[in-house]
C-alpha cells in the first residue's frame, strides 16, 4: 500500500515531502533513503540552492505560514490575485519571484482573464497541430504558385527547397526559443517601473514563482496567436513571399514542439537513455540553481553557442523520477 506521507527532518521540525516526490529534481531514489531521516547535512553537503531551501518550507506539517513569518511570503496574500499585487514589491521583486512555492497561482481576478491563462497541456496540440498542416499545406501551393517551379533555393529541386524552408522555419524558432527565454523572459525588472514587473510576471516569472502548478506549463494559445501574428508580420518584411508561409509552418512546429518538451520535462519521467534525461536535469538547474543560465529548453546548442550553458555534474547513480 502506498504511503500517503513521506516525512522528514528539517532541524527538528517535520515536513511532509510526499507531494514533492515527483518534482524532487534529484528523483525519488536520491530522497527515498532520507524518509523519517534529518536531511539538513545531506542539503548542505551536496549543495542544494537557496530556492531549495525555501522551497522546503512549504512542505511544513505545521502548515504553509508556519515557517513563513520572516519571509518573503509575508508581502503578499495569496488569497488574492497575484498579478495586481507584485508591482509593490519593488526592489524586492526579484527575489521573490525566483523562490519558489508549491501553489496554484491566480494570476486575475476577473473570471475571463483567469480562464485565458490556465491551459491543459493537451489543448495546445489540439489548436496548433490543425494550423500547422493547414499553412503547411498553404505553404507549399503558394511556393509552388509563385516560384513557377524554379531552383529558388541553393540550386535545389521544388521539393527539397520545400523541405529546406520548412526546416529552416524549425531552426528560426530554436533562435527565438533561446532569445525570448534569455533576453525578454528573464529581463530584470527589480527597481524598475510596475509596467516592467507586470509584464515580466505575466510572461515568466510566474511560471519560476510556481513552477510546479500544472495549469500554467504552456503557454496559453490566445496571447501565442498574437505573439505569432506579430512575428508574421515581421519576416513578411524580410521573407521572400513564396517561402514566408512554409517557414511560418516550420516555426510553428518548432514552437509546439518546444511547448510539449517544456511540459515533459517537469512531468515526464525519461529514461537514462532518453534525450529528455538530460534536458529534464538541465532545466531543474536552471529553475532552482541557474536562473542566468540554461536558457534552451528543446535543445542546448544556443547555450553553447552563446556561453550560457549549465555544465552538468556527472552522477554515480541515474535518477530516477
Amino acid at each position: 500500500m502506498k504511503s500517503e506521507t513521506f516525512d522528514v527532518l528539517y532541524k527538528n521540525d517535520n515536513y511532509d515531502l510526499q507531494d514533492f516526490l515527483k518534482n524532487h529534481p534529484g528523483g525519488t531514489n536520491y530522497l527515498k533513503p532520507f524518509e523519517h531521516k534529518d536531511v539538513a547535512k545531506r542539503m548542505i553537503d551536496t549543495y542544494h540552492s537557496k530556492a531549495a531551501f525555501y522551497l522546503l518550507k512549504d512542505y511544513n506539517k505545521n502548515g504553509k505560514e508556519a515557517n513563513r513569518n520572516d519571509d518573503l511570503e509575508k508581502l503578499v496574500n495569496w488569497s488574492k490575485p497575484m498579478l495586481a499585487q507584485v508591482g509593490n514589491l519593488g526592489t524586492n521583486y526579484n527575489e521573490w519571484v525566483t523562490s519558489p512555492v508549491d501553489r496554484e497561482l491566480r494570476l486575475f481576478g476577473n473570471y475571463i482573464l483567469e480562464n485565458l491563462t490556465i491551459t491543459p497541456w493537451y489543448v495546445v496540440p489540439a489548436i496548433w497541430i490543425p494550423i500547422i498542416i493547414y499553412l503547411s499545406r498553404l505553404g507549399v501551393d503558394r511556393y509552388i504558385q509563385l516560384s513557377n517551379g524554379r531552383e529558388t533555393l541553393l540550386n535545389l529541386s521544388p521539393a527539397l527547397s520545400i523541405i529546406t524552408y520548412f526546416v529552416l522555419g524549425i531552426i528560426i524558432w530554436s533562435l527565438l526559443e533561446y532569445s525570448l527565454h534569455r533576453w525578454i523572459f528573464h529581463i530584470e525588472p527589480s527597481g524598475r517601473s510596475k509596467i516592467v514587473i507586470y509584464f515580466h510576471f505575466a510572461i515568466h516569472g510566474l511560471h519560476h514563482k510556481v513552477p510546479f502548478d500544472t495549469r500554467r506549463l504552456v503557454f496559453p494559445p490566445f496571447p501565442a496567436a498574437i505573439i505569432a501574428i506579430i512575428f508574421y508580420w515581421l519576416f513578411s518584411f524580410i521573407l521572400p513571399d513564396y517561402s514566408i508561409v512554409l517557414i511560418f509552418a516550420g516555426a510553428l512546429t518548432g514552437y509546439l514542439t518546444y511547448d510539449m518538451i517544456h511540459y515533459y520535462l517537469h512531468y515526464g519521467s525519461p529514461k537514462e537513455t532518453s534525450y529528455f534525461y538530460e534536458l529534464k536535469r538541465y532545466h531543474n538547474q536552471h529553475h532552482f540553481a541557474h536562473h542566468d543560465l540554461g536558457f534552451g529548453i528543446s535543445s542546448v546548442i544556443w547555450d553553447k553557442i552563446f556561453g550560457t550553458a549549465v555544465h552538468l555534474k556527472k552522477l554515480k547513480i541515474p535518477i530516477k523520477w
